[in-house]
């Protein structure tokens, strides 16, 4: 069978592979002068509309010069053309804002981040959801030594505390390096308005544990949080068993305790198997051996330390095709990393997502600033969460 490729070619000897990069290489000198000439132009249409009051971006116009680009340029390459002026007209974009933002005194974001603390706020009202036998009483032990702490049984109460000054901060379980994000605390921490200090990666050992003379081939029913359940499906697939939800790994160990049925199992601490009195019966039964739970200290203040190193937000883009990936690229545009991107269901708007995105970069970042200030101007829906430490630790622990 002929190559497809050789068999469109014309029967003439081809053009030498080193003159055919010669001619690209002509091009792209061509391409980038004009490249250089459209971004000094871009500018100059940022000063006018500063004088003006004009937004900077214009979907419907820049719609209009896409659609004439793929016009333009027949055949395949017609929406190849399409996306490379709009990859340009989003660079000119970012050329505009990079020169507007300095001036700009209704940078709402702008002004929230200028007021924030640059030094933690000392706290003495420090929650936690689950017993202190749980891993969030644990993370708490470490995040905040010797402090007195208090437990609740859900999130959403630990959360609802802090709003209401009950509280000075609570830590949390943000998300699991091999089960994802913890149940609804993005939600929380958005619609509290509650704003992440630091966070804590922690390695994460589940244990399976039942009552004193329990066997492993008696059991056939395991309970725990729907993350530790998540975190060890490989064990719980091969043995079979049936599983049941709980609020919190260590509340799964009481209950195990409380009830005395050797057919049923929990999976927790150590620090759980102790308190509730249960002997384990396998050690380390998680998927992964680098099972990780990221912990956060949420308050209502923003707090931007100098340590700072993760940002975090959650956005909603504009329902319009590609607008995902369009507003990825604003990061990419700006040598920004994003170490997470998180989808979730808007319970606002039916059939409507928000995203979590974390980038890695420094306390006031001048690219990261950009960013967030024209994001600000063409999202639909912007909230940052915090700017924050990020730090791993080597003790063991884990999510609830």
């Amino acid at each position: 069978m002929k190559d497809p490729v050789q068999a469109a070619q014309p029967s003439a000897a081809l053009p030498d592979l080193g003159y055919l990069r010669q001619r690209i290489n002509a091009i792209d000198s061509q391409l980038l002068a004009l490249f250089a000439e459209r971004m000094e132009l871009a500018r100059d249409v940022a000063r006018t509309k500063a004088i003006s009051g004009a937004a900077v971006f214009d979907p419907l116009r820049e719609d209009q010069i896409a659609a004439s680009a793929r016009d333009a340029v027949k055949g395949a390459d017609g929406i190849r053309a399409e996306k490379l002026l709009r990859s340009l007209m989003r660079l000119s974009r970012g050329v505009q804002y990079d020169l507007l933002l300095p001036h700009d005194r209704n940078f709402g974001l702008g002004q929230q981040m200028a007021a924030a603390h640059t030094v933690e706020p000392a706290v003495s009202r420090i929650i936690h959801q689950g017993s202190a036998a749980s891993y969030s009483g644990k993370a708490c032990a470490i995040l905040f030594p010797g402090q007195p702490v208090r437990s609740v049984q859900t999130f959403a109460e630990a959360c609802l505390l802090v709003a209401r000054k009950e509280a000075d901060v609570a830590v949390l379980p943000l998300e699991n390096s091999t089960a994802g994000s913890v149940g609804d605390v993005y939600q929380l921490l958005q619609s509290h308005g509650l704003f992440i200090w630091r966070s804590y990666d922690l390695p994460v050992h589940h244990h399976l544990m039942a009552v004193p003379g329990a066997t492993l081939k008696q059991i056939h029913t395991v309970i725990s949080h729907p993350q530790a359940l998540a975190q060890c499906s490989d064990f719980i697939r091969r043995q079979g068993w049936h599983t049941i939800e709980s609020l919190n790994t260590a509340f799964a160990a009481a209950q195990i305790a409380q009830e005395g049925d050797p057919s049923r199992a929990a999976i927790a601490s150590l620090d759980a198997a102790r308190t509730s009195h249960l002997h384990v019966l396998a050690d380390d039964i998680s998927n992964s051996r680098e099972n990780l739970t990221r912990f956060v200290v949420v308050g209502r203040e923003l707090v931007i330390t100098p340590a700072a190193n993760r940002l975090s937000l959650v956005l909603k883009t504009p329902h319009a095709s590609g607008s995902l990936a369009a507003t990825l690229a604003l990061f990419s545009d700006r040598n920004l990393n994003l170490s997470k991107i998180h989808s979730r269901a808007n319970p606002e708007e039916p059939w409507s997502y928000l995203f979590d995105l974390d980038v890695d970069c420094p306390a006031n970042d001048p690219q990261a600033l950009a960013t967030l200030y024209q994001l600000s101007r063409e999202m639909s829906y912007l909230q940052l969460l915090g700017w924050y430490p990020a730090e791993t630790g080597n003790q063991p622990a884990g999510d609830d």
